[in-house]
């Protein structure tokens, strides 16, 4: 697995890079042996005083597990140790479900004649504060949509899962919410976490 490290503002030197190269690589060959490229952010606040990891691990293909987690803390070390035992926990918890996503062809659908999903573009827009639709007219706000600023945006795809595929790839990844097509009945379903903690799933009655 080729492992990236990179610090944002700040070095991140030999003896943390070969501390996580070991430990990573150690940690996710345990449940996710067909992962083959991983990257570690650490970045610090203003001040100096806290420290931030990000963990990407992904297979490198579309239809493919993505494990994403992260940490603060006031020691570097002990920032990467705490991303890393998330995303060991979230790996071990689905460890049967990725084997079976494996057996039925997940993460080789890439390279499968049979691979099913969307072409969609994804967009990121910054967050609209509730106070400027109060100050538009009702006609003003049907055209919203068409003078968003868009800070970036990239293709994607939806992919065809099932309900317990798509919570699985939810959750490794570190996502809010994901899109994907149902593979028992073939509709537009969404799953995303609830502030109380449960999962919603969303299934279109069309």
């Amino acid at each position: 697995m080729q492992i990236r490290v990179i610090g944002a503002g700040m070095d991140v030197g030999q003896a943390l890079t070969q501390f996580v190269e070991e430990h990573l690589e150690k940690a996710v060959t345990k449940y996710f042996d067909t992962a083959v490229h991983a990257e570690v952010h650490f970045s610090k606040n203003a001040h100096g005083h806290m420290f931030k990891a990000v963990i990407t691990v992904n297979e490198g293909m579309k239809g493919g597990i993505a494990v994403k987690s992260d940490a603060e803390a006031g020691d570097v070390y002990a920032c990467f140790v705490e991303a890393c035992e998330k995303a060991t926990k979230q790996m071990r918890r689905y460890k049967r479900r990725i084997k079976n996503y494996r057996r039925t062809g997940g993460g080789l659908k890439s390279i499968e004649p049979n691979y099913k999903a969307l072409d969609a573009m994804k967009y990121i827009l910054p967050p609209v504060a509730y106070d400027v639709f109060e100050e538009m007219e009702h006609e003003e706000t049907d055209q919203l949509d068409q003078s968003l600023n868009v800070i970036t945006e990239k293709t994607t795809n939806i992919e065809e899962l099932t309900v317990e595929e798509a919570i699985m790839k939810m959750d490794l990844a570190d996502l809010p919410a994901l899109v994907f097509i149902n593979k028992n009945n073939k509709r537009i379903n969404v799953v995303y976490h609830r502030r109380d903690g449960n999962i919603s799933w969303i299934d279109p009655q069309v």
